[in-house]
């Protein structure tokens, strides 16, 4: 069990136009080592989200972003975490926190984290460690049977808003104050709070564990669609063609060549509407703050 570490609002960093490159610049080293490691071993993936945004309207970061999400095929994660216990050179420089291996930040994203530095966020405060990471989605294989698709999503959702209620009531005054600071929005009301006291009789152990098994429910690896339930808008909406996400496309992101779904223009139309290629104002920008940051050697 982790230590649990105390951190209120006095702590919070923002990160200033140097700091930000700086930490850019480590994510960089990071994205080069990781991405040749997963080539070399047959590790399929593509970026994510916001970066693969970043890669099509920037060739690189968002200039105010800092973080790197991944998309990661079911069968590559399960090859990865057997890779991350046999290969010392990789492993001696990097590890994988996931669910199993650190149930107790109640976290259903798993993530390569860099040792010997320090990137505490609003998730890690009760971790021991928490080294600058590189999030890792899991692209699941979805039933091609719709009410077992039905079933396998409807369960998906129900355990992620109960893992989230559970997780968020650990500490919520400095999860709102940082969500408030980030420019998002916590929607948590009374209600839900209670809900979140009321499912934390069971241990996030418990929550994350069945979660894994009904996200990993179907083995099939050629399923007509796919989903990563652990996505910004969970299983149903993050449900996609295995042509579209599973199939990939090489483009620069900084000094590298990176993967992106081929089916990368409507992905981003759908999240971020028809202008998603327009920068947006200041004030629609997010920020993602620290608790503590430490660089190696610091």
């Amino acid at each position: 069990m982790a230590e649990k570490l105390k951190y209120d609002k006095s702590d919070i960093i923002f990160l200033d136009d140097e700091g930000l490159k700086r930490y850019q610049a480590e994510l960089l080293k990071m994205i080069s080592d990781i991405f040749k490691f997963f080539d070399e071993h047959g590790i399929q993936y593509s970026l994510s989200g916001g970066r693969i945004l970043g890669a099509v309207r920037h060739k690189g970061f968002i200039p105010w972003d800092d973080d790197v999400d991944i998309n990661i095929p079911r069968e590559s994660y399960d090859k990865l975490v057997a890779l991350f216990e046999t290969d010392q050179d990789f492993s001696s420089h990097y590890y994988l926190q996931s669910p199993k291996t650190h149930p107790e930040l109640g976290l259903h994203v798993s993530q390569i984290r860099k040792k010997g530095t320090v990137a505490r966020r609003k998730y890690d405060y009760a971790a021991k460690e928490c080294g600058i990471s590189i999030d890792l989605y899991i692209v699941e294989n979805v039933f091609d049977q719709p009410i077992k698709r039905f079933f396998q999503g409807f369960t998906s959702m129900f355990l992620t808003f109960a893992l989230a209620s559970v997780r968020e009531t650990k500490n919520h005054a400095l999860m709102k104050e940082m969500f408030r600071l980030e420019g998002r929005k916590l929607n948590y009301s009374a209600g839900k709070l209670m809900v979140g006291w009321f499912f934390g009789i069971i241990p996030m152990k418990t929550w994350l564990t069945w979660l894994d098994k009904c996200n990993s429910s179907c083995k099939d690896p050629h399923t007509k669609y796919v989903s990563i339930p652990t996505g910004r808008k969970h299983f149903r909406r993050e449900t996609y063609l295995r042509e579209n996400m599973n199939v990939y496309k090489k483009v620069p992101f900084e000094t590298e060549m990176v993967n992106i779904p081929v089916w990368s223009e409507e992905y981003l139309e759908m999240f971020y509407g028809k202008d998603y290629m327009v920068v947006p104002s200041a004030d629609k920008r997010e920020q993602h703050l620290f608790l503590e940051l430490k660089y190696g050697g610091e």
